[in-house]
């Protein structure tokens, strides 16, 4: 029977571990579990696949995030003394070389071990001897998971917002592209009235900006560190939370010892519903480019590269990834529910909230992947513009233009002119003429008869229709040069604001790095 031990040396730390198997005696005593010393008995086999194997597994999703807390507790517990100088030195060394190597392989994690903090515990005890198991000094598995938990999550909701920014970007430079381009509005998806690419664009670019603001809001409620808050009431031991707040890119601790803890319940529900709004956001985009790509509409095309095709017939062209963005999205919707109803019922604040928070880095990697499929849409999409042209004129989607003309011309109330539209509307329904031309002999309100048949097919034209509407927000020349300078300045302003998080994390991150060799440079 062999064990391994795993011995360290002071070399390049690429090449620091060095691992060797020695035969296993007397002074080698077996691991004994935390639960097996406390309990006297071993795990049944039930709870070590159905409830260590679990949670475990879901641990190793954060993994780099779990050693990097242990290193900032360690480095902290170091520079303020309660570790002296030898054994800090120790516990920092070992936490520098796992991560430098290949964690988990060095690892090797057993659920009968337990959570993925006791597995780095057994790891520091090979090395160290007992002592290492001391890295658990001042926290609790509650703080410490919590803080992991925060960590990982913010690292997925870093990408959501990257992606959603670079999402806006490519919608603003789509709209550049098609600036003025006449197309269709639709209400009840019925022609309401025209407008542009570029203003329709610009429109759903103002939808990102605002979830990209509840994603930055919901960051920096995350963004508060747990770290130190131990078990419920705080710890004996002179602890700086600030310096490991700061080490993890954290904007500060939590204030309340016990909310330290408990406040992991809460930001999984609100991470977890700022997604769904995300996917629902864009999701609207994406069934309006679904509809208009129909063969039935035929407005728009999407790239090849982007579409799949029929098992049987040949002639197919299935736009495969808005209909992948529809689908999640409404999968979506279930994410926060199942937050709110482990949080409800929450008892131990770290084991029954482990089987929901941790789903919350494979639904970000989702959002991501959603996003990133409507960029790309956008990026490569194929507008028709004659057709849109076209359609935009069609099925009398300018008619609230003739009766502003009337109220104008006439000195009418809008709903005198609004009725005096609809009769003639009306008039070429009932000749089966449904939008697609002025009949001068269909013109028999006594109102518009003071127009001619030019003057009314000038008043109807879509392309005047985008010009008259002048007021802020509209469809003018003027008025969308505004919007698309001031998406431009919202996207620059969304650009420092992701930017200046982002510096944060990696400041806190060097500085922890630099303070841990420098405890370990005499070695």
């Amino acid at each position: 029977m062999s064990a391994t031990t795993i011995t360290t040396a002071k070399v390049d730390r690429k090449q620091i571990m060095s691992v060797k198997t020695v035969d296993a005696d007397a002074s080698t005593p077996a691991y004994t579990s935390l639960a097996e010393s406390r309990l006297g008995t071993r795990p049944s086999p039930l709870l070590v696949t159905h409830v260590n194997k679990v949670e475990l597994d879901d641990e190793l999703v954060s993994l780099e995030e779990y050693v990097l807390t242990d290193l900032a507790h360690a480095v902290m517990l170091t520079r303020t003394g309660i570790f002296d100088t030898q054994h800090g030195r120790g516990i920092v060394n070992a936490l520098l070389n796992l991560r430098a190597g290949d964690t988990a392989a060095i690892l090797a994690s057993k659920p009968e071990v337990g959570t993925l903090g006791l597995q780095i515990e057994q790891y520091l005890e090979r090395v160290l001897g007992p002592r290492g198991r001391d890295i658990q000094r001042a926290r609790s598995r509650i703080d410490q998971k919590a803080t992991n938990w925060r960590l990982v999550n913010r690292a997925g909701l870093t990408k959501v917002i990257q992606e959603l920014f670079n999402l806006g970007v490519h919608i603003l430079a789509a709209g550049e592209r098609y600036a003025g381009a006449l197309m269709p509005g639709y209400t009840h998806l019925q022609h309401s009235q025209p407008t542009t690419i570029d203003h329709y664009l610009n429109a759903h670019y103002w939808a990102v900006s605002r979830n990209l603001s509840r994603l930055l809001d919901a960051y920096d409620r995350l963004n508060l560190s747990p770290l130190g808050g131990a078990a419920y009431s705080g710890t004996s031991w002179p602890i700086d939370r600030a310096v490991t707040s700061a080490y993890l890119g954290f904007d500060r601790p939590i204030p309340n010892a016990r909310d330290a803890g408990l406040s992991s319940l809460d930001i999984g529900a609100e991470l977890a519903s700022v997604l769904a709004a995300t996917l629902s956001c864009i999701s609207r985009l994406a069934s309006d480019l679904n509809y208009w790509s129909s063969s039935e509409v035929g407005l728009v095309r999407i790239d090849a590269s982007l579409c799949g095709t029929s098992s049987m017939m040949p002639q197919k062209r299935n736009p495969m990834v808005l209909e992948r963005i529809r689908g999640l999205a409404g999968v979506a919707v279930g994410w926060s529910a199942s937050q709110l109803g482990v949080m409800h019922t929450a008892t131990s604040t770290d084991v029954d909230q482990a089987y929901v928070h941790n789903l919350l880095p494979g639904q970000c990697d989702e959002t991501v992947g959603a996003i990133a499929l409507l960029r790309e849409v956008i990026a490569t999409i194929e507008f028709d513009l004659p057709a849109l042209r076209t359609s935009a004129g069609k099925h009398w989607s300018t008619a609230s233009a003739l009766a502003d003309a009337l109220v104008l011309s006439h000195n009418l109330s809008f709903r005198e002119a609004h009725e005096s539209v609809a009769h003639l509307v009306a008039a070429h329904e009932r000749k089966g003429l449904h939008g697609d031309g002025l009949h001068a002999d269909l013109i028999v309100d006594k109102t518009l008869r003071g127009y001619s048949h030019a003057e009314v097919k000038k008043i109807l034209d879509p392309e005047v229709f985008t010009a008259m509407r002048i007021s802020p927000g509209g469809t003018s020349i003027s008025a969308r040069e505004v919007l698309a300078a001031e998406a431009k300045n919202d996207l620059e302003d969304m650009r420092t604001r992701i930017q200046c998080r982002v510096e944060h994390v990696e400041k806190g991150l060097k500085q922890l790095l630099e303070d841990a060799e420098s405890i370990t440079s005499c070695l």
